[in-house]
């Protein structure tokens, strides 16, 4: 058993897709029609079981774009991948950080939802 989908809601679903596979270098897994112009999208980091769907106006669903989402993406370490993500163009809600419970830092997608950065334990080398 593992989780397959995570909803993400997003204002545009084109723009989205780009960040994540252009920017993260996720893939898309999925683009298929749902009916009415809606359609269903997944995207995940190459070789995950999970993904996320990115989901504009899906009848019976309430959310929005923006905010924190409670998504967390492991990294090896959050301060390189704050660097790399930076040069990207990719905006940061937290700079990364170092905890007792590891590193830190906190991103946002092209649709201003924020996302958690996560590593372990090795991040501590960078406490500044």
């Amino acid at each position: 058993m593992h989780i397959s989908v995570v909803t993400l809601y997003v204002n545009d679903v084109d723009r989205a897709i780009d960040f994540y596979t252009n920017k993260l270098g996720w893939e898309k897994t999925m683009d298929a029609p749902m009916g009415d112009g809606l359609r269903w999208v997944t995207v995940a980091p190459p070789g995950a079981q999970t993904a996320f769907t990115l989901s504009k106006n899906f009848p019976k669903m309430s959310g929005s774009a923006g905010g924190f989402t409670g998504a967390i993406i492991e990294v090896d370490d959050v301060y390189q991948a704050h660097n790399e993500f930076r040069k990207l163009g990719i905006e940061f809600a937290e700079p990364p950080r170092t905890e007792s419970w590891g590193g830190w830092a906190m991103m946002k997608d092209s649709e201003g939802n924020m996302l958690g950065l996560h590593s372990s334990a090795p991040a501590a080398a960078h406490a500044h």
